[in-house]
């Protein structure tokens, strides 16, 4: 019996926002603009999350905030940086123009960097964060105007502290259901409409929002393994428990048409199996599973390049990879 895809859940980005930087003395920034309310004073509980894949243009470049005094959170290269009661925190990488999931959180005696639903540094920290006025910002903030390169999707914004757990229960899952302490979600799917509130936001600058490309093909490469007569791309990004930094996974030769191996750390030890399968007959979807014989943290990208959907599955660092049966993957028959 085939079992829906339970551990690891798929990411349907739809649209975008994307943010384009300006540059000179006084730049141009773009970004997207809340009204100031008083659901942004967070007093003793708060999370951001988003999923960004963004370059930073300046010493720093802020992603959200409403003033350093309140919360803002930025990259700085690519280190994650927060502020909360006017204190800075760094903790965390961001690589570079790759799809990445980022969260901070706080409690009201720690805040805590994640970055793709691990933990990466915590902070003790204690009392409520201060109010503010200010409006608040995604891709800029009051008192640091410099906007990153590059695109977010999926903001969230809580008065609460979510766990990791919780984090990761719904890093690859939409959301457009209200629930105890979710103040805001933004899907940018064509605006900046908050999906589950009324703290709807307005682009300024040289902002928008870009939809996935479709009508293309997959190009097989040393990390791309092309499936299903090359409709379906498939790649692997990966993070190497000793230094903590990121790489790709390899195709191991010998791919057949719906299905192919990936390496790691060594060509002679394969890691994951993968497969991408037309089951529109069965049930009107094309499906994604996979087989894996490690615990490091791993994402499994798959990408409908005929629809431009692309898909993503996560396992995380110690955690024995579960097996991906997602017959649901993609609504993008025949």
């Amino acid at each position: 019996m085939l079992l829906g895809v339970s551990a690891a859940s798929a990411q349907p980005y739809g649209s975008w926002l994307v943010l384009h930087a300006g540059v000179g003395p006084a730049p141009i920034t773009g970004y997207v603009a809340v009204p100031a309310s008083s659901d942004f004073n967070f007093g003793t509980g708060f999370t951001f999350e988003a999923w960004v894949a963004v370059s930073d243009t300046a010493t720093c470049s802020s992603l959200f905030g409403n003033g350093f005094a309140s919360t803002w959170v930025g990259i700085c290269g690519t280190t994650l940086r927060s502020y909360t009661h006017g204190t800075r925190k760094d903790g965390g990488t961001v690589p570079a123009n790759q799809w990445t999931h980022i969260a901070v959180t706080y409690d009201g005696t720690t805040r805590r960097h994640f970055v793709d639903g691990e933990e990466r540094m915590t902070f003790a920290e204690t009392g409520p964060i201060p109010t503010t006025t200010n409006e608040l910002r995604i891709g800029s903030d009051v008192d640091y105007e410099y906007t990153p390169s590059g695109a977010m999707d999926e903001v969230r914004i809580w008065s609460v502290a979510r766990t990791k757990a919780e984090l990761r229960a719904n890093i690859t899952r939409t959301n457009n259901a209200a629930q105890a302490g979710l103040i805001a979600v933004y899907h940018f799917d064509g605006a900046a409409t908050d999906a589950v509130g009324s703290h709807h936001g307005v682009l300024r600058g040289p902002a928008g929002y870009v939809n996935p490309a479709a009508g293309g093909s997959c190009t097989a490469n040393a990390t791309t393994l092309c499936l299903s007569g090359g409709r379906f791309a498939v790649s692997m990004k990966f993070v190497d428990p000793g230094p903590g930094t990121t790489g790709d996974g390899k195709v191991v030769p010998g791919a057949s048409a719906d299905s192919g191996l990936f390496w790691f750390f060594n060509a002679d030890n394969w890691e994951v199996l993968v497969k991408v399968l037309n089951g529109c007959d069965n049930n009107g979807r094309k499906w994604v599973f996979s087989a894996a014989t490690t615990n490091v943290h791993y994402q499994l990208i798959a990408t409908d390049t005929l629809f431009g959907t692309t898909k993503r599955y996560i396992n995380f660092a110690g955690d024995p990879a579960p097996a991906v049966t997602d017959t649901s993957a993609f609504s993008t028959c025949p």
